[in-house]
């Protein structure tokens, strides 16, 4: 608030027949009002901002249960992955895919996962008597009914006392389990059901959950046939969840500072799934954000807690107010007393400066860069908070003379995209949010979070940019190490069978662009399970991993070594040679390399242990070329080669034509 410049002696004379009192009370009045509304003014800054910090902590906690759900249905379609891709699955070789997945360390909460093939009632006998022979005497397919579709729960994991009702369950018994059984069968992919009761539950505790299904689709259908969702129909791999439970992995069993209710479909006392929220508790801040997966929609409601209330409390507009009565009781005090009370007037500037210091503290505590700068590129700046200097390298007082802008350390690709961005925002007079590279001074990299909007003037032309930059590099980071997941297998590293495709489709088509030819190697080991039973599956799991190894050092830099599954690797050799006879001599040489590489002893906890492989080699040139018909070409020949005596490699008429 400025002090009115001193007045000629004249004006100063006329202004003493003036009531000084009620020109005291008067400016006081005013003075009141201003600070109320500054008051105010800060009050709901302060509020809007932890309804925004509020907001940002619910979405953070929305993309962790869709990340959760992601992570499960990736190994829901591992499984299906398993039995479409197999004429036949045993009992050991389900038990040796779930142990392998390691779902109680990587992904735990799960209350178990199954596969439930689907059959005619004139089958359902031959179902039973398949399952008892396998070691269940007992087993049967229940309820008994005259449906002609039925299905059977015969695999399922862990295979124990709760989970022990569910096996032979019919579950196209039950109609909502049905109706996400015929929506994953009619849609092709995951679908979701509604909220019911696990049949694992006992009577007097009951278990409140939800099923997860993938229709499996038998991988030896007509395609000149055109057959329907329901003929190609082989089973449902399902994963079945324990809601109070896989919640409570997610959002924990107490809330810490925000509470959540999920809900299925929409907001009722009848569609509550799962809650954490406290009992009692009237919550200041409150959202809902939708969750949508596997065809149905959840709605997860988020309300604050006392301990985010607490922490979210801010001082500043008391502060502010305090201070603004301050000065205008100074006011008062300078227009009501006479002018050789200038000493009290130093007083109020001193408690201004301190005021102002606080605020600037404030500033430069709030997490992020705050800056006001130029409307356009560089953007120089006119105000920045000294957490520049973390940032960039550089210290703030270079950018405020004008030495360094920001625009001098963005990455160049990103400066259009940030410029559009803002010219935007000042057009409509909105805020505005973009992600963009910058490089500091050393040279690294960084990703960052700008928010910001332009301040008007009164005329409604736009001044300056107002607004904070945030690092988000290891945010970032973390949700790109999240996606990687999906394609990486967790034991050896290598790529996934899912990762293998999509390479495989790039390769055929630049095959196809450039003429050149390539080559499959499909590797399986020889007699893989005689390790397991003699040494154990740790050692299994530590040859697999040395596999994976020798597999990368016989191949060449840009070649892609992928594991499928179990024992069986694939690598794909690209760019061999203008002819297939060239390509396939250059794979064969490749594929001796990794004949001699898997022979040499694998040390295992001490002990040398011997494991030799079969290879399948298959070309390919891109003409006409599907991913999956090559893989299973060079599967077809990695079997000749077992036939024709193991530790050797079999080619394909394509491979050599």
């Amino acid at each position: 608030m400025s002090v009115a410049t001193p007045k000629p002696a004249s004006f100063q004379t006329g202004f003493t027949l003036l009531d000084r009192k009620s020109v005291a009370w008067a400016a006081l009045g005013l003075a009141l009002a201003v600070t109320l509304v500054t008051w105010r003014h800060f009050d709901l800054q302060f509020e809007s901002r932890t309804q925004e910090r509020f907001r940002l902590r619910a979405e953070i906690e929305h993309g962790l249960l869709l990340s959760k759900l992601e992570a499960y249905e990736q190994v829901l379609r591992g499984v299906a992955g398993l039995f479409a891709g197999s004429e036949r699955v045993d009992r050991r070789e389900w038990n040796a895919y779930i142990e392998t997945l390691a779902l109680e360390r990587f992904l735990p909460g799960v209350q178990s996962i199954g596969y439930a093939p689907v059959f005619g009632a004139g089958e359902r006998a031959a179902v039973e008597r398949a399952v008892r022979a396998e070691g269940f005497p007992g087993f049967r397919v229940h309820p008994e009914t005259g449906n002609d579709t039925q299905s059977s729960i015969v695999f399922i994991s862990p295979l124990d006392a709760v989970n022990a009702p569910a096996f032979g369950y019919d579950m196209l018994t039950e109609p909502k389990r049905r109706a996400a059984m015929e929506a994953a069968r009619d849609s092709g992919t995951t679908a979701l059901s509604e909220a019911v009761t696990l049949i694992q539950s006992a009577p007097e505790r009951p278990m409140p959950g939800f099923l997860v299904y993938l229709p499996v689709y038998t991988a030896h259908a007509d395609a000149a046939a055109e057959p329907s969702p329901q003929s190609k129909l082989q089973g449902y791999v399902f994963g079945a969840f324990h809601t109070q439970r896989i919640m409570e992995r997610v959002f924990g069993v107490s809330p810490g500072a925000m509470g959540v209710e999920l809900f299925d479909g929409s907001v009722g006392e009848h569609q509550r799934m799962f809650s954490n929220a406290p009992d009692g508790h009237a919550s200041a801040f409150s959202t809902t954000l939708p969750v949508e997966f596997g065809g149905r929609t959840w709605v997860a409601r988020f309300s604050s807690t006392r301990h985010f209330e607490t922490l979210a409390v801010n001082r500043t507009p008391a502060l502010v107010l305090v201070g603004g009565l301050a000065l205008d009781l100074l006011l008062f005090a300078m227009l009501y007393i006479n002018a050789h009370h200038r000493q009290r007037m130093s007083t109020a500037a001193t408690r201004l400066a301190d005021s102002r210091e606080q605020f600037r503290t404030l500033v430069e505590n709030v997490p992020g860069v705050v800056f006001r700068s130029e409307l356009r590129a560089p953007w120089r700046f006119i105000h920045v908070s000294q957490r520049i200097e973390a940032l960039t390298g550089a210290d703030a007082l270079r950018f405020m003379n004008g030495e360094l802008t920001f625009g001098n350390f963005m990455a160049e690709d990103d400066i259009p995209h940030v410029s559009t961005r803002i010219e935007q925002a000042i057009a409509t007079r909105s805020p505005y949010e973009v992600e963009y590279r910058i490089i500091d001074r050393s040279g690294r990299q960084r990703w960052v979070s700008e928010r910001g909007q332009a301040h008007v003037d009164a005329t409604g032309q736009a001044q300056w940019l107002d607004g904070v930059i945030v690092d988000i590099t290891e945010q970032r980071a973390a949700i790109e190490a999240v996606r990687n997941l999906a394609f990486v297998d967790t034991l050896t590293q290598l790529p996934n069978r899912r990762f293998l495709l999509d390479r495989l489709r790039q390769g055929i088509a630049n095959s196809r662009r450039s003429g050149r030819h390539g080559a499959l190697l499909f590797v399986d080991l020889d007699h893989f399970k005689m390790v397991n039973d003699m040494h154990g599956h740790d050692a299994g799991d530590q040859l697999l991993c040395e596999v994976g190894t020798r597999l990368r050092q016989s191949v060449r830099e840009g070649d892609t070594v992928a594991r499928l599954g179990g024992d069986e690797f694939v690598v794909m050799l690209e760019d061999l040679g203008d002819t297939s006879a060239e390509a396939s001599e250059k794979a064969q040489h490749i594929a001796e390399n990794v004949l001699a590489a898997l022979n040499r002893p694998f040390i295992l906890d001490g002990k040398a242990c011997h494991n030799t492989p079969s290879i399948g080699i298959s070309g390919f040139s891109g003409a006409d070329e599907r991913a999956e018909d090559l893989l299973r070409r060079a599967d077809e020949a990695m079997y000749r080669a077992k036939a024709g005596g193991r530790n050797r490699f079999a080619t394909t008429p394509q491979a050599i034509a």
